[in-house]
């Protein structure tokens, strides 16, 4: 997997939370926290399952950490590399 796989994976990230997490006009940007978007820990499982679903991978409760689950772009690095790694 590339860099670009990566940013796709941020973009779609991003998508979800914009469509539906976060009230209208919050700007959702890859580095945004996702804790300052007002979202909380159900929020987060359902940004897992999100990502469980599309991309037909389960993520280990230790890559379920504060450090991976910051924003778009840190918890796409995380599903990054357990894609490469289940490959």
């Amino acid at each position: 997997m590339s860099v670009n796989d990566q940013s796709k994976i941020c973009e779609n990230l991003c998508g979800f939370i914009q469509a539906n997490l976060v009230a209208d006009g919050v700007a959702v940007e890859a580095d945004t926290s996702l804790t300052k978007l007002g979202l909380d820990s159900f929020s987060i499982i359902e940004i897992v399952l999100f990502v469980e679903r599309q991309y037909g991978l389960t993520l280990p409760d230790e890559a379920l950490s504060q450090e991976n689950i910051q924003s778009a772009s840190t918890l796409a690095k995380c599903v990054q590399q357990h894609l490469q790694a289940s490959q």
